[in-house]
């Protein structure tokens, strides 16, 4: 089940977290009903724990939906960024702008979801500093199924 808040963002346009897991009931339609023609729409998905393989077609079809809005997404959680890179077109025309991805502390074995910007090799170039020792952290994982290639 997926929980959306939903509220103004700064630039005048509407603002959604999404928290849960997306299967085939999510609709989005607390979004689309408050979204108005033209608006931005920012999602921020760091809350998507996962998402089922009919939940990925009900995503898809949400995307499509916001229509010719101009749609952002912010701090994408590792489930969204692997359906990502596996499925390229599953946002449709939506900006990434980052993703909230796991690192762990080569030095104290803190283990914490930190956000990246969404670009390649990010997992590397902009690898966190530790909250526990401040030593630079390591991708938890392989950042070609989280982060674009190219």
């Amino acid at each position: 089940m997926v929980k959306i808040e939903i509220g103004p963002s700064d630039n005048g346009g509407l603002r959604a977290s999404v928290v849960g897991k997306i299967d085939e009931n999510f609709e989005g339609q607390e979004v689309l009903k408050q979204a108005r023609p033209g608006q931005r729409v920012t999602l921020r998905l760091d809350g998507v724990r996962s998402i089922s393989s009919l939940g990925v077609r009900a995503l898809e079809h949400f995307m499509q939906q916001l229509g010719d809005r101009e749609v952002v997404l912010e701090d994408i959680s590792a489930a969204v960024a692997n359906q990502v890179t596996m499925i390229p077109n599953l946002l449709g025309r939506a900006t990434v702008t980052s993703a909230k991805l796991p690192f762990v502390c080569p030095s104290c074995g803190v283990e914490e979801a930190r956000s990246i910007p969404y670009v390649r090799d990010a997992a590397t170039t902009h690898a966190p500093a530790c909250s526990g020792c401040g030593a630079k952290m390591d991708f938890d994982g392989f950042s070609e199924e989280y982060l674009p290639h190219a």
